[in-house]
């Protein structure tokens, strides 16, 4: 039933009576229907003309979903200036706006006839770092060149002498040898450098993609810049232990002995494919890793086995293994290579092992075959005072900082647009930043093989 104004109540003997003209406060609510009725009618009108702009291109559609469930104050100070009226007042804008109660998606049928479901899949899940545990990290204070310097001898081997022999004549010695004298240059006092760099990835949005944006696309740029930074660290530490023909050429060298071969493990073939055995004859090679002046170097803490997703199924049946059939170190074969007797043992090769997926191995690595087979295993970098590798993150951006540019778009007398972003381009910038360098140290604490089974 529909309300009806006072002045139809007024002489109405039948109704009320004398008491309506005499009564007051019906005088306003009289007055509060017809101005209530009357604004109403004004939004209605602003609505209608709203919807004709958009129907005929004056106006972008998207301003109608945005009347009736603002997403930006932009909209809401555009939408009250060209329409006045469309709002009671401006705090409605963060509710739904009057204009659902004259129309509804029923009224659009020639904006959305022809899209019946439509989805935005959002970007791709964040990206760890996973070879970081490969590496030492260090915190940079500038960018300045950094120096490391590897100090070997110092100290004369433990030697027996008569104890009624007089003392040795003590001398000045020359500089020590800070690197191995097989490696590079024989006798080589010179420092390990290496300097950090900028890198950074950008991305540049106009006001116009935003406007359009009704699906939410761009919500997504903080992760997809981190994601970017994240892939970018990741590939910089592939590429020292990884060149294009397999392991890094100046990591895994003749004179560190650190390639899993028989001349350097006792094993029974040359570059062994990631198996069992192939981690039996990488610690066979990794316990007979000797310093500078021919000592044994002890090997502690835990190991990093490192491979390409073409070896993950195989890496995770070997790291899940119960027990393991042996026919060498421990078993026997005979004349012909058969085996004679099987060792049944426990996986004892994988209790201080944790496995560790490089995604980048066979982009960095572009040789084929190669790039799918090879693997290895580094000590953890914490645990060695000489690590493999080394990497330095200026303080502050171990983790990269992600930066948007100011604003510099505003009305006359107002704040600055957030939407509108550049003055001139109309464009909204972000970048993430990151300060990296890093360099090779030593290479006795890793070892590599090509997977290409000889």
């Amino acid at each position: 039933m529909e309300f009806q104004t006072v002045d139809t109540y007024r002489g109405d003997e039948q109704g009320l009576g004398s008491w309506v003209g005499t009564h007051p406060s019906l005088d306003g609510f009289a007055a509060a229907r017809r101005k209530a009725t009357a604004a109403h009618d004004r939004r209605v009108m602003e609505a209608a003309r709203l919807y004709a702009d958009c129907l005929n291109g004056i106006e972008d559609p998207v301003l109608i979903r945005e009347a009736m469930r603002p997403t930006h104050e932009v909209f809401v100070s555009y939408l009250a200036a060209k329409y006045p009226g469309l709002y009671g007042n401006l705090r409605e804008a963060g509710r739904v706006m009057p204009l659902r109660e004259t129309m509804s998606f029923s009224d659009y049928q020639a904006l959305f006839v022809d899209v019946l479901d439509r989805m935005y899949y959002g970007y791709y899940n964040a990206y760890p770092v996973y070879n970081k545990a490969l590496v030492r990290v260090h915190q940079l204070r500038d960018f300045r060149v950094v120096s490391r310097y590897l100090l070997d001898g110092v100290v004369e081997p433990l030697t027996f002498t008569d104890a009624a022999a007089p003392a040795p004549q003590r001398a000045l010695k020359g500089p020590v040898p800070q690197k191995n004298s097989s490696l590079a240059t024989a006798n080589d006092t010179s420092p390990i450098q290496y300097a950090p760099k900028l890198a950074q990835a950008m991305t540049s949005v106009n006001w116009r993609a935003f406007v359009n944006d009704d699906l939410g696309i761009f919500k997504d740029l903080a992760n997809r810049l981190s994601i970017a930074g994240n892939r970018g660290i990741s590939k910089f530490i592939t590429g020292f232990y990884v060149d294009a023909a397999g392991p890094s050429a100046t990591l895994y060298t003749t004179a560190y002995k650190n390639q899993i071969i028989i001349a350097n493990s006792g094993g029974s073939t040359d570059n062994p494919e990631l198996s069992v055995q192939g981690i039996i004859d990488g610690l066979n090679v990794l316990s007979a890793m000797t310093d500078a002046g021919g000592d044994p170097i002890i090997i502690t803490g835990r190991i990093k086995l490192w491979f390409g997703p073409s070896l993950e199924g195989t890496a995770n049946n070997v790291m899940s293994a119960l027990n393991v059939y042996v026919q060498n170190q421990g078993g026997s074969t005979n004349t012909q290579g058969f085996p004679v007797q099987f060792l049944n043992v426990q996986p004892w090769m994988i209790q201080r092992m944790d496995p560790v997926m490089d995604p980048y191995i066979p982009i960095v690595c572009t040789t084929s075959g190669v790039k799918k087979t090879m693997w290895g295993m580094t000590v953890d970098p914490q645990a060695q005072a000489r690590p493999a590798i080394e990497i330095g993150f200026l303080n502050g951006y171990e983790t990269p900082q992600i930066y948007q540019k100011v604003p510099n778009t505003m009305r006359m007398g107002g704040a600055p647009e957030p939407m509108l972003g550049d003055f001139y381009t109309m464009d909204q910038d972000m970048k993430i930043v990151t300060v990296m360098g890093g360099v090779q140290i030593d290479g006795r604490s890793t070892v590599a093989s090509t997977g290409q089974k000889v």
